[in-house]
């Protein structure tokens, strides 16, 4: 923290002494000199500022890549080997962040397995903001069933990140596991409301039940046979069910 120490009492006294103006024989001057030199310390003062306020902004960037970086590695190796076996030293090793640093941003691992939660959310509800523009019900479904599609790859190495996740987390059990069923219950919500904006009224649950239920399994199929056919015929497959109701 840099302080600046300014000592104004001389020039305070010239500014209201009742004869400085007759020692200098002009009027106002000490006001003016103690214009000039406010002016001065103006000048001073504000590039000192103006560096303050970049140091802090800089150390504001700072934090917020480490804790993202870290949040990054916590996701990738969690999706990799597990959220039980991925220790604080493994995260901060793969985020190339000192491991004192980590406990700055998480204090604990259910802290990191709680952000990672959120960064679930997160990615999920702006997926169905994305198939929500498509034209019909139908449609929006079709998109929701292609992006099961699209992660065909990922699926057959490693399975589904959220579904493998949430198992993995409700085993444990404790608040992080039960903010992770919020991810399947908002999904499973979306999918509905899409099922009653065709018409189907009391079944859109059961249907909304079914539809999950198939992308989840054929997620665990093509995994268990690291086969990601499975999931290309499954998903037409889906599709093909959803144009036709």
């Amino acid at each position: 923290m840099l302080s600046l120490a300014i000592d104004c009492g001389p020039m305070e006294e010239r500014a209201t002494c009742p004869h400085s103006n007759a020692l200098s024989g002009t009027s106002g001057s000490g006001s003016a000199a103690g214009q000039k030199q406010a002016g001065e310390l103006d000048r001073f003062a504000d590039p000192v500022i103006s560096k303050l306020v970049d140091g802090l902004m800089h150390m504001a960037r700072t934090n917020i890549d480490k804790r993202s970086r870290l949040l990054s590695a916590a996701v990738e190796l969690t999706y990799q080997n597990g959220f039980e076996a991925t220790s604080l030293a493994d995260i901060a090793r793969e985020a190339k962040v000192p491991l004192g640093n980590v406990y700055y941003y998480f204090k604990t691992k259910d802290e990191i397995g709680e952000a990672i939660v959120e960064l679930r959310l997160a990615h999920l509800s702006a997926q169905r903001q994305r198939w929500s523009e498509a034209g019909s019900p139908k449609d929006r479904l079709c998109a929701c069933v292609q992006g099961v599609f699209e992660n065909k790859d990922c699926l057959a190495q490693l399975g589904c990140q959220v579904g493998t996740f949430c198992s993995e987390l409700h085993k444990a059990g404790g608040p992080v596991a039960t903010r992770a069923t919020e991810i399947f219950a908002q999904h499973l919500a979306w999918i509905e409301g899409q099922f009653r904006a065709l018409g189907k009224g009391k079944d859109s649950n059961g249907l909304a039940v079914h539809l999950l239920s198939a992308m989840q399994g054929v997620s665990v199929l093509a995994h268990t046979f690291h086969d990601s056919s499975l999931v290309v015929r499954e998903t037409k497959r889906l599709k093909g069910w959803i144009q036709s109701l």
